[in-house]
């Protein structure tokens, strides 16, 4: 997914979102490498640059929810363990075992529509690739028949790498053919050009479903380390975290383990949680269509995120890669 191709060591400056749960202003701030242009033969003492910093602001961040009831009368007429108790989240709060069931499906509903954000998001901040010039997605083709095409299939995705400068491990996120032709792997051996591709160094492929009604059926990304962050923030911490009025208000990291995720992958996702109970039948508006429930739990589980990508104004415009942001679009074909 989107998400897992992040590199979470990369953190912008003055993000402000610490455990005090205090808004301040998020900016990234950096400068243009310098170009050949700059570099003089003679021995002198001139000035051939004086760096100037550019800077990005975060916007207005993105909100899902995601919200349900359970009424005690409901509780009490199954087994005794769905009113036993768990501790989750952070302060520590008590949840009935149904309730944390329920909280876990939440959980799970509000990562795909974060996800499809990201997807979305992600859509309009592809840069150029230096090769075409272009931001659009460049087409590769796995041929059905392989010959040895040194300008073609994976060796032309590993090259677009090398000439837009991409180092470390980059990863890709996309579905389709890209995710059918990594389970090639496995089987691969040696081709009708006796080349055997099962050892070229892969990127990481992260299968993403959301990517092909969104960017395009086939369509995968290509990301440089470092080129995209998973920027959120959460509310019920520090001073407005535990009990408020008739609510319970708390952080709940995204129980990887309940799914069986690699948890290193979603170590930035934790959502706030407001557990609230009503205690008088009363009536809430459901999917826009009012409801009468009756005493019993209400929850709130909710995101606040954003998306960083490399900006494509990081380079000069007589640099090689101007307008380029470590971000690639492709889509691949099998023909």
């Amino acid at each position: 997914m989107t998400l897992c191709c992040q590199n979470s060591t990369v953190s912008p400056i003055n993000d402000g979102f610490g455990a005090d749960g205090q808004q301040r202003t998020l900016t990234v701030s950096y400068t243009v490498r310098p170009v050949l242009a700059m570099v003089q033969d003679e021995d002198d003492c001139d000035v051939n640059n004086i760096p100037t910093y550019s800077e990005w602001s975060l916007g207005a961040m993105n909100h899902k929810q995601y919200s349900f009831f359970v009424s005690d009368d409901t509780i009490s007429r199954y087994c005794a363990d769905f009113a036993s108790s768990v501790g989750v989240g952070a302060p520590a709060t008590r949840v009935m075992r149904e309730h944390y069931d329920r909280i876990l499906e939440g959980c799970n509903i509000l990562l795909r529509a974060i996800n499809r954000q990201l997807v979305t998001l992600a859509a309009t901040q592809f840069g150029e690739n230096v090769n075409t010039g272009s931001n659009a997605a460049r087409t590769i083709n796995i041929a059905q028949t392989p010959v040895l095409d040194l300008d073609a299939g994976i060796l032309q995705l590993l090259q677009d790498f090398q000439d837009n400068q991409i180092c470390g491990n980059p990863c890709i996120v996309g579905a389709g053919l890209i995710s059918a032709w990594e389970k090639t792997l496995a089987l691969a051996c040696c081709n009708n050009a006796g080349l055997d591709f099962s050892r070229l160094g892969i990127p990481r492929i992260f299968y993403d479903t959301d990517t092909q009604s969104i960017w395009g059926a086939n369509q995968f990304g290509a990301f440089a380390p470092g080129s995209v962050k998973f920027i959120s923030r959460n509310k019920y911490v520090g001073p407005y975290a535990g009990q408020k009025g008739t609510s319970l208000f708390f952080t709940l990291a995204m129980p990887v383990n309940e799914f069986g995720c690699p948890a290193d992958c979603l170590n930035d996702l934790v959502f706030d949680v407001q557990m609230k109970y009503i205690d008088c039948p009363t009536s809430v508006d459901v999917q826009d269509s009012a409801v009468v429930v009756n005493r019993g739990w209400q929850f709130i589980i909710s995101k606040e995120f954003s998306l960083w990508v490399q900006p494509d104004t990081a380079y000069a415009t007589t640099d090689p890669l101007d307008d380029t942001n470590g971000a690639l679009r492709y889509v691949l074909t099998n023909v």
